[in-house]
């Protein structure tokens, strides 16, 4: 017999009733909820390929709607309610149709996520894998809250383009493997789709998926469907076959609100009993925190004092990389936060013993699956209660873009810890270095591009990833132990500790010695340790260098002009970093140069591992700064390091001819 669920203090709790359809309209009545729908899409779309599509799928959603779904118009956003997933296009009028007709049409539809529909529309296939990740989500929230507090279901409205993308197909097999059994997917197949979907079903049903096949016009059989995938302990996939309507068929509008009366005082009903036994559950004031997205009042205070008594047992590793640093900082983190729900890849960032606690204290391991994992952060920050955070090799960011940039369209908070393999082509070749991937990240809108170059920056820009919420952030590491120790509070004078150097995107490091300025080192990740080496050889020669740190390009560019002057200077200006060069134009200025990756590992030195690159070394630093210095008449004898422009602006113009003359 089966138990009743069990609270984290260990007693047993009631399970409160699940749907079922004797709450909902009769059979007989889904008919004409299916005609006003069927009618309202003929009236708003214009697109007759999406008209038959959404058409086809009327009777489903009239049953699904009408029977099974648990929503409250009144409330569409309590937090216990079913979530319906629609993302494909096809489908946006049968999502209007249904919104309307239950009394919701107060809110405007458009891409951004509809309280009703959980999330916006986007690309092929990313509907499913956050449909997957909702799922996942409220796996986890049910295990450490108990289903007293956390019963609903996730339902999603698929195309067959959808279902056959690589990204769904991963997301479907990761949700086999985690046994997430409240997801219910009703995919619509008109008869040129048939063929191609008997070739796709049989690999869900291989990954775990219980596959079932109905008649898309027949009420009772999905009825009979839905209710099945209610009972079963698999995930479910439901094709619904059937001859697309005639979208010129007349049919009689129904106008009749008292249809869908007996399912809004369903919702209503279990909303009122979910929140009397919110009420009354001990672990409320925890579960209102997880669901509000808020944190723990001295979260900031307890992660900078975890990080301090970190500090103290690196005395005999004065430089670790920074993968060794975000590690520890994910440990730190499932300690003070248990809603950091972690994913990563084969090769992501693993993370060290812990103490944390539940289901969600280690990272689930996504193996290859890397778009799929994505697609499941996404699907878990749109759940709610749980702050997503993948790991992944830097590389492996080109197969999660599109998930990326959904989740920067949607403003939803994702964090990112991307693995710098290294631009060493000795370990998998040239096609494995991350060369243009900076670049692209950093012109992508609502993402944040974290690169730490110490142990003080990763654990500062944890914590502004932490506190950024429109938007994904992305960290990158490096493996690598860096050449020098440049940890910006043991080097930076009179500098507070609790000061978080990174909130500006950019700082000094290092100001020069000899005043005033001759030239300006500029550095991210790694190259920073290797650029304060090239620093300290240029002041032993009587040259003034300075070294600036940009960890987040998106950060400094919101500073005010004078704070981005005060820490640039306006002597000539070296960017350093060991990927392409593209985008460094704009803190460069005219007579700026740049050292880097251009190509796909012929410039690099085959067996180092700490300098990665021949042009990235101290001395070739050194040499291309007196070069400028040079060619600028920046020199002791005509110094004007300090000049300012007339019109007081940074310069920011391409850099690749000055670049290439220098190199001549």
């Amino acid at each position: 017999m089966k138990q009743p669920p069990m609270t984290d203090a260990g007693h047993s709790a009631p399970l409160p009733p699940s749907p079922t359809a004797e709450d909902g309209a009769p059979l007989d009545q889904t008919g004409r909820i299916a005609a006003s729908i069927r009618q309202i899409i003929r009236t708003k779309e214009h697109d007759s390929h999406h008209v038959i599509h959404a058409c086809a799928m009327a009777d489903a959603c009239a049953v699904l709607w009408s029977r099974y779904l648990r929503f409250d118009p009144a409330c569409p956003t309590w937090f216990d309610r079913d979530r319906f997933v629609v993302s494909s296009v096809r489908y946006r009028t049968l999502v209007d149709a249904l919104v309307t007709l239950s009394g919701q049409a107060a809110i405007r539809m458009d891409d951004t996520p509809h309280p009703a529909t959980t999330m916006g529309f986007g690309p092929s296939g990313q509907g499913l894998g956050a449909a997957i990740g909702m799922a996942m989500a409220e796996q986890h929230m049910a295990a450490r809250f108990g289903r007293t507090l956390v019963n609903h279901r996730i339902w999603a409205v698929s195309c067959w383009s959808e279902l056959s993308t690589g990204v769904a197909l991963e997301a479907a097999v990761l949700a086999g493997q985690m046994g997430l059994d409240r997801i219910t997917v009703l995919v619509g197949l008109s008869e040129h789709e048939r063929t191609q979907a008997e070739a796709a079903l049989p690999r869900y049903a291989a990954s775990g998926w219980s596959v079932r096949k109905v008649a898309a016009d027949q009420p009772e059989q999905i009825a009979a469907a839905l209710a099945s995938s209610m009972r079963t302990h698999r995930p479910c996939l439901i094709a619904c076959l059937s001859p697309a309507p005639d979208p010129e068929t007349a049919e009689p509008f129904v106008d009749d609100p008292g249809l869908w009366a007996s399912a809004a005082r369903r919702g209503a009903t279990a909303r009122r009993s979910w929140l009397r036994r919110l009420a009354k559950d001990r672990q409320r004031v925890d579960f209102e925190r997880l669901i509000s997205g808020e944190r723990p009042a001295l979260w900031r205070t307890d992660w900078r004092r975890s990080w301090q008594g970190a500090g103290r047992h690196r005395m005999s590793h004065p430089a670790l990389p920074t993968t060794s640093y975000a590690r520890r900082g994910l440990d730190i983190l499932r300690e003070l936060l248990p809603e950091v729900l972690c994913l990563r890849s084969r090769l992501g960032l693993a993370s060290g013993a812990t103490t944390g606690h539940g289901p969600a204290a280690l990272p689930t391991r996504c193996d290859t699956q890397v778009h799929g994992m994505a697609a499941l952060l996404n699907g878990i920050a749109l759940h709610g209660g749980f702050l997503p955070c993948g790991a992944a090799t830097f590389v492996a960011v080109d197969r999660m873009r599109p998930a990326l940039r959904f989740a920067a369209m949607m403003k939803r908070q994702v964090i990112y810890f991307l693995t710098d393999g290294g631009l060493s082509p000795e370990e998998d070749g040239p096609a494995w270095l991350p060369v243009e991937q900076l670049a692209s990240l950093r012109a992508m809108p609502n993402v944040a591009v974290f690169r730490p170059a110490t142990r003080r920056e990763t654990m500062e820009c944890m914590e502004l990833a932490l506190e950024r919420t429109d938007g994904p952030s992305l960290l990158t590491l490096c493996p690598f132990i860096p050449a020098a120790d440049v940890a910006a509070d043991t080097t930076l004078p009179n500098v507070n500790p609790l000061t978080n150097l990174c909130a500006r995107g950019g700082y000094v490091v290092a100001e020069s010695p000899i005043a005033p300025r001759q030239v300006t080192l500029i550095a991210t990740g790694q190259e920073v340790a290797t650029a304060r080496m090239a620093q300290l050889l240029l002041c032993e020669q009587g040259i003034g260098a300075a070294l600036v740190s940009l960890p987040c390009w998106e950060l400094f560019a919101a500073q005010k002009i004078s704070y981005r002057e005060q820490v640039l200077g306006t002597a000539p200006r070296i960017g350093v970093e060991a990927a392409s060069g593209f985008g460094w134009e704009r803190w460069l200025g005219q007579e700026g140069t740049f050292i880097g990756i251009d190509g796909f590992g012929e410039n690099v030195t085959a067996g180092t591992r700490q300098g990665r690159n021949v042009t990235i070394q101290p001395e070739h630093i050194v040499a291309r700064a007196l070069e400028v210095i040079r060619a600028t008449g920046n020199g002791p004898a005509g110094n004007t390091g300090n000049r300012r422009h007339d019109d007081g602006v940074l310069p920011f113009s391409d850099t690749s001819s000055r670049s290439a003359a220098l190199q001549n």
